[in-house]
């Protein structure tokens, strides 16, 4: 595990993916996240995927390297507890909607007012302020209303995406404002409340897109991107899927036709410059299919790397996980005979990987809690009346 942010102490308040996801980054980079869970059920996605042990892959995706406490924070008690390890960290993640955490008296303003060094994140669907501040926003409705999701479908025959890249990039974007926060505070002695929320994050992942329309330029749809970067997938003879891409520079271009053995297309006037192969995308895509349908795909993957071409196989995700380049970088190391995935980062050679398992549902109450001062007894009164 990467110890870049060793000693920084994350409260994590919060559930499903864009919260957890963010708490997961920290805890990856060697902050200490302590993941504060209700009692009995837990984030609700222990229950998810209907698992029995609590600790199904889709809970762990996102709660390697935590620890777990339960505590009910709608008691008294219970407030009282939180406030005390809020006292003791330096970031607060949360992910409810607009004034949930306010009504329960420890939302931003007031643990702010507390505790001014506090960074506090909060993470909602659409924002605090405008007509769809309180919708329920999940993965599809942020997807549906940023226009990311229009960039992956015919909207004429529109069919859901697979991952979920709204909750998913939203704790991307929570985990830079953290970090820039916490370096704000190491210069000025200040916390602050960043917000990110699923609508902003979709909107911002699409800068390319979305500045191309500002500027007057047409609307793209899911096909734009490709026609534009000259991107294409075929199969080969055995059916099996990969990709090419070429870019821009013209170098690309010739040295495909170099591996198709097929001189005359390089001075095809159809295809001759980029401009050319752009207007043209659907018959050139159709052309070249006519060629690569005639060898399988590791003869052709073959070919295009012996001259250059940028291009890959079209993997699934069993292939992924057997992949000898992803094996290569660190991804996809064993941690107690479980593997679980790596984290991007490499920081100094240390790749942040979240080696401790995800916590079982308020597995870590007693030792924190013990932190906080209170003896064996205490705890034993608190879980008696359910406050943990």
């Amino acid at each position: 595990m990467s110890d870049v942010l060793a000693g920084v102490v994350v409260l994590e308040i919060a559930q499903v993916i864009t919260g957890p996801m963010a708490g997961l980054q920290l805890a990856e980079l060697g902050a200490d996240v302590v993941k504060v869970e209700p009692p009995d059920r837990g984030d609700s996605f222990r229950r998810w995927d209907g698992g029995g042990d609590g600790v199904p892959a889709s809970f762990a995706a996102y709660n390697r390297g935590k620890r777990s406490v339960t505590l009910d924070v709608k008691t008294e008690a219970g407030r009282e507890l939180y406030l005390r390890l809020a006292e003791r960290a330096d970031v607060v993640l949360e992910n409810f909607r607009p004034g949930v955490m306010d009504a329960a008296g420890i939302g931003p303003q007031a643990l702010r007012a507390r505790f001014p060094r506090l960074v506090y994140c909060s993470i909602t669907g659409s924002g605090t302020t405008g007509p769809r501040a309180m919708q329920p926003t999940y993965d599809a409705v942020a997807q549906a209303t940023s226009g990311l999701w229009s960039q992956f479908t015919d909207l004429a025959a529109p069919e859901p995406l697979g991952p979920p890249l709204a909750d998913q990039l939203t704790a991307l974007y929570a985990t830079i404002g953290v970090l820039a926060a916490l370096e704000r505070r190491r210069r000025t002695g200040e916390g602050s409340v960043v917000e990110v929320s699923m609508l902003s994050a979709c909107m911002a992942f699409q800068t390319l897109a979305l500045t191309g329309v500002l500027a007057g330029e047409e609307v793209p749809d899911r096909a734009t991107r490709a026609r534009r970067s000259l991107t294409f997938a075929f199969q080969g003879a055995d059916g099996l899927p990969f990709c090419v891409h070429l870019s821009s520079p013209q170098k690309f271009w010739v040295a495909l036709c170099e591996a198709l053995e097929q001189p005359a297309l390089a001075t095809d006037t159809r295809f001759a410059a980029k401009r050319d192969r752009t207007a043209a995308y659907d018959e050139l895509r159709t052309v070249l299919q006519g060629h690569f349908g005639a060898r399988p795909r590791a003869a052709w993957l073959a070919c295009l790397a012996a001259h250059g071409v940028p291009a890959a196989p079209l993997q699934h995700l069993g292939e992924v996980v057997a992949d000898e380049q992803a094996r290569a970088i660190g991804m996809l190391p064993d941690a107690g005979g479980r593997r679980f995935l790596a984290g991007a980062v490499s920081c100094d050679g240390a790749r942040a990987a979240a080696a401790a398992p995800p916590p079982v549902l308020g597995q870590d109450t007693d030792a924190v809690l013990t932190e906080l001062g209170c003896s064996p007894a205490d705890v034993a009164r608190l879980r008696a009346v359910g406050v943990v």
